[in-house]
């Protein structure tokens, strides 16, 4: 039986903030067979209260790999 990870998601503890806008959190999310990108900020209220701010994005594509082909010029076809 293979696992269906629909409209579910995870976060995990980011590495070391380079600034105060890094996310503490980062992972993924599925919503209706769709893969975003989800990270979560800790933040405090007004009040100082804790919550965790999140945002959701597309993932970026991953680069295609650049593939060195020679043509021969000489064939027929």
């Amino acid at each position: 039986m293979t696992y269906d990870n629909t409209n579910t998601g995870v976060l995990f503890r980011a590495g070391e903030k380079r600034s105060d806008k890094s996310p503490d959190y980062i992972g993924s999310l599925n919503v209706e067979g769709k893969e975003w990108t989800i990270f979560g900020r800790m933040k405090k209220s007004k009040a100082g209260k804790p919550f965790m701010s999140l945002s959701v994005t597309e993932p970026k594509p991953k680069p295609e790999a650049k593939v060195d082909v020679e043509f021969d010029d000489d064939l027929p076809f």
